[in-house]
């Protein structure tokens, strides 16, 4: 079998139909149009694709063309997208006709994709480099079919070996299901004119065309992500499983299980603000700065509201990486933002700390130690912002964490074992948790001791491991 040699750049979105399962909620508007998470749908797919790899977009219209034709077209967002429109005006036939209608379109092999099929990059940027063969389609299939959400509305699919040999809704001997994305050549089009008829043709009427031809391949997505919005159902479920998703690998207990869940259920009300990621950043910080004000005060009820704007604002530190996601706002310059600003909050709330018990104690030695910690933690912040910058250059420190995981895991002697542990103690979720409790019960001097300890701790992890880190990709470098 002869193998295509290039990836495609390019990709074709039918978006012709009417969405009537959808039109209590969008009305007269295309189903295209309809929100999800602050973006309409398939912005977001366009979006998604162009984070793949996609550089040039085909878009196929029908119902309420003008309407999406005007919704697109002064984006800014969108204005480095290639962005080709086709109108089909036999949108009322089934979906092979508007894929028909880009016929002229294509001369290499393309992306397909519904206007109403959500996926993650991912999944789609692996669609991409599959190999496949010159006169071949392939179709990524989900196998993981316990967890179709809406399996009576899914179109099924059976596979035999490395080929589809049946694709139907109604199919009863089945073993995947259809996502909505394949990687086509021009032989798709052959397959749907050759059962095109007054009736028109599907594109599942092509598969078939295709599968008894024994060219039509099978992509497993794995464990991807993907989601068919026609229903109001659907489009609920896709948010949920959209907002689940924003959990980092690098998130410790606290964050997943207590942090995240508050935070998500925020982020799901700024999306659908004018509220910017940097905003919501800045916001975060002057909750922390509010926190460490009220500190200085000293007093059982002010320590405590303190810690408890502490602890929202380390809630609040999720929304804006979360917002950045869900509405493709990430930015070198938003994750120094987010980084720097998280840092001063620590500073001047530790800072905060050490004075007020100081303050109550009245011992110069106690207030030069706890600064002393301070002053050693901000030398390892910088620290963490030089590895940064020899290795990338991006403000994120989930990178700073994830490289730290890869190196230190398997190792089991003792200092490795410790780096983790301070590792762990170092992350704001613990911290913040930790002193809003002591806040609670009143132990102002832990909290110092607990800063104090804990930041001279945390300095000496962060200039052990950091330095491992360093030596470690120079070596790596070295040996490439």
């Amino acid at each position: 079998m002869d193998r295509n040699t290039s990836q495609p750049t390019s990709a074709l979105i039918i978006a012709a139909g009417a969405g009537a399962r959808l039109q209590n909620l969008t009305g007269p508007q295309p189903k295209p149009l309809i929100k999800i998470l602050g973006l309409p749908l398939i912005k977001r797919i366009i979006l998604t694709g162009k984070r793949a790899g996609i550089k040039r977009f085909v878009i196929v219209t029908g119902y309420e063309q003008e309407n999406l034709r005007s919704a697109l077209s002064p984006d800014s967002t969108l204005a480095d997208c290639q962005i080709e429109w086709v109108h089909n005006d036999r949108w009322d036939l089934p979906n092979g006709v508007s894929a028909l209608a880009a016929k002229p379109y294509f001369k290499e092999p393309f992306i397909l994709l519904m206007a109403d099929h959500l996926f993650d990059k991912a999944t789609l940027e692996k669609l991409i480099v599959e190999p496949f063969g010159t006169r071949d389609c392939v179709l990524a299939i989900d196998r993981k079919i316990d967890g179709i959400y809406d399996l009576d509305d899914a179109t099924k699919v059976r596979i035999d070996g490395e080929l589809i040999v049946e694709i139907n809704k109604n199919l009863q001997n089945y073993n995947a299901i259809d996502t909505g994305m394949f990687l086509c050549t021009s032989s798709l089009f052959d397959a749907l004119e050759s059962v095109n008829g007054p009736e028109g043709c599907s594109l599942s009427d092509g598969i078939r065309v295709l599968a008894r031809d024994g060219r039509m391949r099978p992509f497993d997505i794995g464990e991807g992500f993907w989601q068919d919005v026609d229903t109001p159902k659907m489009l609920s479920h896709s948010e949920k499983t959209l907002l689940q998703g924003l959990t980092k690998p690098t998130d410790g207990w606290i964050s997943r299980f207590i942090n995240r869940p508050i935070s998500t259920r925020i982020t799901k009300w700024l999306v659908k603000t004018p509220i910017t990621p940097n905003v919501v950043t800045l916001i975060t910080f002057l909750f922390g700065l509010l926190g460490a004000g009220l500190v200085l005060d000293g007093s059982y009820w002010m320590v405590l509201v303190g810690a408890l704007f502490f602890q929202m604002s380390s809630i609040l530190d999720g929304c804006d990486g979360e917002v950045a996601v869900l509405t493709f706002r990430e930015s070198k310059y938003g994750s120094w933002l987010d980084t720097i600003t998280d840092n001063l909050t620590y500073l001047a709330f530790f800072s905060a700390i050490i004075w007020a018990y100081a303050a109550q104690n009245d011992l110069s030695v106690v207030r030069y130690l706890g600064m002393g910690s301070v002053i050693i933690v901000a030398l390892a912040i910088l620290v963490m912002y030089y590895y940064l910058i020899q290795t990338g250059g991006s403000g994120s420190l989930v990178r700073f964490n994830k490289a730290f995981e890869k190196h230190t895991i398997g190792r089991s002697n003792l200092i490795a074992r410790l780096l983790n542990l301070f590792r762990m103690m170092c992350k704001r979720d613990f911290f913040t948790v930790v002193l809003f409790g002591l806040a609670a019960l009143g132990l102002l001097s832990w909290m110092f001791w607990l800063v104090t300890v804990g930041g001279l701790c945390m300095g000496l992890a962060i200039f052990i491991s950091t330095g491992r880190l360093l030596a470690h990709d120079r070596t790596v470098k070295q040996d490439l």
